[in-house]
């Protein structure tokens, strides 16, 4: 299993209560991954929407990508049970409510939508609960929530206890498929293993294919702390593109409840000014919600848009026994638990009726428009490799900020440290060569081509990278561009060759 994220923990859980022996292997310390930047809402209510879903899939499929969501709830609520796992998990509704901007029959299709794919007891009301202002909403029932750190803590002692292994600070660099697959950790470790999963959020062990079927967004959260009750405990999104999403935690502080705000979702790298996101959510919690309380809180999670709306789960495309759990679309946690169906039953050779619409392999003619779309986006970032550009002199930048800086073909990404130390590093990705661009809310480096980040030194944060930004040394003014020291600018994919069959464990 590679990653320990929530889609990893939930595979490992699954395969081990069915009798498989599982060894994890995750890049960073435990805990510090996608899972924990997520606001933790349970919904079978699917970010693509439910007519437009509908039209992607047709009634059947449609159903049962519902269906999936809803038994996925169902398995994480059985998991806190089973394992008295405290971690505040609660069913309550969710209301999807209309955005001033949109169409005011909307809400009326996604009802009639929502009969047609099997919704039970939803209701189309004048307003959410607390908030009369809001206008029409439909309440979905028998949603959830839950804190998805106290949920893996737990999931990590459940999986310990069934004898699982886990490797924390172990990167997988290499991947190789066929009877006995196998993976190579950065520290020059084999793991050889029956099947592997891969579920580092987007596919490491994927160069290309998969990545021009979804597309990577970072979606930003805010915390204000208000009075206890003083809001209703449900979920709340609402129709604006990208939507805003809303939900409490119960007694965060004495007398206290914490309410989140998200939303402003943009590609990655793709953004002039992240940091920006934040005081906008801060304006429209204000507005909308009358809430003007500090930012108590704040953060950014990585999500992955597929084309149509449905995660990539299953086997990898041209493999055997590798598999992936990709395309999280805003429902990370009950993709997670989806997958980890989907693949157990895969690898048990058992019939699963939701295979088909997971595979990472399916192509649905209908979505080539999106599919285009999304690749021309991708290619439109390649022009700043291209691009000719004003060679800068001055490359300092202010402390704790980042820059581009270009010396004829050249591009170095330079990081000036709060102590006015400055880094260096060589600004071509090292997945497919895109040029990174700075993120001030989180200080990393953020490729807009597929998604990747790095920390401002370099080291590498979100795939699909498995290796940093290098070290890089600039010439001085004065000095002639041959004298250069500059590292091996080959992407990954181009440096890539076969495994050597002959390795040792």
């Amino acid at each position: 299993m590679i990653g320990a994220g929530i889609a990893g923990l939930l595979n490992s859980y699954v395969l081990l209560k069915n009798g498989f022996q599982v060894t994890l292997l995750e890049r960073d310390t435990l805990g510090h991954n996608e899972t924990s930047r997520t606001s933790a809402h349970l919904s079978n209510v699917l970010d693509e929407g439910l007519s437009r879903l509908l039209d992607n899939l047709g009634e059947d499929n449609a159903r049962k990508a519902i269906a999936s969501h809803s038994d996925a709830i169902d398995l994480i609520e059985k998991i806190v049970e089973e394992e008295h796992i405290d971690c505040d998990f609660r069913r309550l509704d969710g209301y999807l409510y209309l955005s001033p901007e949109t169409n005011k029959d909307y809400l009326k299709e996604e009802a009639q939508a929502a009969a047609k794919l099997g919704f039970k007891d939803v209701e189309l009301l004048s307003s959410p609960p607390h908030f009369a202002e809001f206008g029409p909403a439909l309440r979905f029932p028998r949603q959830a929530r839950i804190h998805s750190l106290k949920f893996i803590n737990g999931l990590l002692k459940a999986i310990v206890g069934m004898g699982g292994k886990i490797h924390s600070k172990s990167p997988a660099v290499e991947f190789k498929d066929g009877a006995l697959p196998s993976v190579k950790t950065d520290s020059g470790h084999y793991v050889y293993a029956r099947h592997v999963v891969v579920c580092t959020n987007v596919p490491v062990n994927d160069r290309v294919m998969i990545h021009t079927m979804e597309a990577a967004h970072r979606s930003y959260i805010i915390g204000i702390e208000v009075p206890h009750d003083a809001f209703p405990d449900i979920l709340m999104w609402d129709t604006s593109h990208p939507y805003h999403y809303v939900r409490k935690v119960e007694n965060h502080a004495e007398g206290k409840d914490l309410m989140l705000i998200g939303g402003e979702d943009h590609r990655v790298g793709q953004e002039d000014h992240p940091e920006a996101k934040f005081e906008t959510l801060h304006d429209w919690a204000l507005f909308n919600l009358g809430i003007s309380g500090p930012i108590a809180y704040k953060w950014s999670g990585q999500i992955i848009e597929p084309v149509d709306g449905l995660a990539h789960i299953g086997r990898n495309p041209g493999n055997r026994n590798t598999y992936i759990v990709s395309g999280d679309s805003g429902h990370g946690l009950t993709h997670a638990a989806v997958s980890a169906m989907v693949i157990r039953d895969l690898i048990q050779q058992n019939h699963n009726e939701w295979t088909h619409i997971y595979s990472p392999s399916r192509f649905q003619v209908k979505n080539l428009g999106t599919v285009i779309s999304v690749n021309m986006n991708m290619l439109a970032q390649y022009r700043d490799r291209i691009a000719l550009r004003e060679e800068l002199k001055n490359v300092s930048a202010h402390p704790g900020e980042g820059r581009l800086v270009h010396q004829g073909a050249k591009t170095f990404a330079v990081y000036t440290s709060e102590s006015n130390e400055t880094v260096t590093l060589n600004a071509v990705c090292p997945h497919l060569g895109g040029i990174v661009h700075w993120n001030d809310a989180e200080k990393t480096w953020d490729c807009p081509c597929h998604g990747s980040r790095f920390a401002c030194t370099g080291e590498v944060i979100n795939g699909p990278a498995i290796s940093g930004l290098k070290q890089a040394v600039m010439k001085k003014p004065q000095e002639k561009a041959e004298t250069i020291a500059m590292p091996d600018e080959r992407t990954e994919y181009e440096k890539a060759k076969p495994s050597d069959t002959s390795a040792e464990r």
